[in-house]
């Protein structure tokens, strides 16, 4: 099997960018190598920006998608069209019996675990869409499954491939912010659902907003901060867009001490900003409103206000995917690994049992 993991894995690298893997170089190139085999399950909404990424990777020879998978047989037919894939079927049975390394799943999240187990069950190395699942119950039997069947389990938190909060690690790694004290994190959109649409449900998305969006911010603030230790959560739903809650408001406390707020809304028809990520150090804060500043105290720089940051062009879903392919082809452990996506689910959780009882919550370990 292609890809299976031996010997100790590699170290969790802290920032990813674009990168080639030594052992694939030679003489200041890339030595040849099959293209891992993907089949996509799922040709929704999200599949877009995967379509989009594989389209780019393959010009490069890492990735080929050899099959496409969705209910809607048209659907899968479209896709595959678009990816030159040979193969388009109905039902993810029967892609797990074609030949793929690999499987890509963009699906309705209570299908995650189902879906993920199968293909583990067949040897195949795994990239599913956040969040994990919708229970910590399945979320652990996908990472034991993954190790029992010694495959890739990665979850589609791309947003640490996004080059703006790679630059954020790197400072607050480097030390340049001194000790991260608190930090500030939102996510503003106008969702409007058709009826029927399995977002709407909040047993099939498990819940609203928080989990549906939310996590991205979670999954961030994990990365800068460390792990989350107690939440605190006021959410409110609005019936007419969705079953689980439009809006939340969370608190969370860290184990280090510090502390951050996280503003999830759905229902916001106009905002200055989509997504907001504010950093507060003993040293200096960085913030990406408008592109991504900083503010330190030793730099003469910064005298007269918040210098803008330069940063790099990248596609966090192409980055993502060419993660995994990376991963793949080494056994290394990718960033987005199954623990942390289980990590960043169990915060979200905490936060909807605070919501209903009142009170802060725990994070379960």
């Amino acid at each position: 099997m292609r890809g299976r993991r031996s010997g100790p894995r590699e170290p969790r690298a802290q920032g990813v960018g674009r990168w080639v893997p030594d052992r694939m170089r030679l003489n200041g190139g890339v030595a040849p190598m099959d293209a891992v085999r993907i089949g996509l399950i799922g040709a929704g909404g999200i599949a877009q920006a995967h379509v989009r990424a594989y389209r780019h990777l393959a010009a490069e020879g890492l990735v080929r998608v050899a099959a496409v998978c969705d209910a809607v047989a048209d659907a899968a037919a479209r896709r595959a069209r678009e990816l030159s894939a040979p193969h388009a079927v109905s039902d993810y049975r029967d892609l797990l019996s074609l030949e793929v390394d690999a499987v890509d799943i963009c699906l309705p999240h209570d299908l995650h675990a189902e879906v993920a187990l199968a293909a583990m069950a067949r040897g195949k190395h795994t990239l599913v869409e956040k969040p994990l699942a919708t229970t910590l119950e399945d979320a652990g039997r996908m990472v034991r499954a993954a190790r029992t069947a010694g495959v890739v389990l990665q979850v589609g938190h791309n947003e640490r491939f996004d080059p703006q909060y790679q630059e954020m690690k790197r400072r607050i790694d480097d030390g340049v912010l001194g000790a991260i004290v608190a930090a500030r994190a939102d996510h503003n959109q106008h969702v409007r659902l058709p009826e029927g649409h399995w977002l709407r449900s909040a047993v099939r998305s498990g819940g609203g907003a928080l989990i549906g969006s939310g996590i991205h911010r979670v999954d961030l603030l994990r990365w800068f901060l460390g792990e989350v230790s107690e939440v605190y959560s006021v959410q409110r739903t609005l019936p007419d867009r969705l079953e689980g809650e439009a809006v939340a408001l969370t608190t969370l406390r860290f184990a280090s001490g510090a502390i951050a707020s996280l503003s999830t809304n759905w229902a916001v028809r106009r905002a200055p900003w989509y997504e907001l990520m504010w950093l507060y150090g003993t040293r200096g804060s960085m913030h990406n409103v408008s592109g991504l500043h900083l503010d330190r105290e030793v730099l003469a720089d910064c005298d007269a206000g918040f210098i803008r940051v330069p940063l790099t062009a990248a596609d966090s879903f192409t980055e993502e995917i060419r993660h995994f392919a990376h991963a793949v082809a080494t056994g290394a452990e990718p960033l987005t690994s199954g623990e942390e996506g289980a990590r960043s689910l169990a915060v979200c959780l905490a936060a909807y049992r605070s919501a209903r009882l009142g009170q802060p919550v725990a994070v379960a370990r």
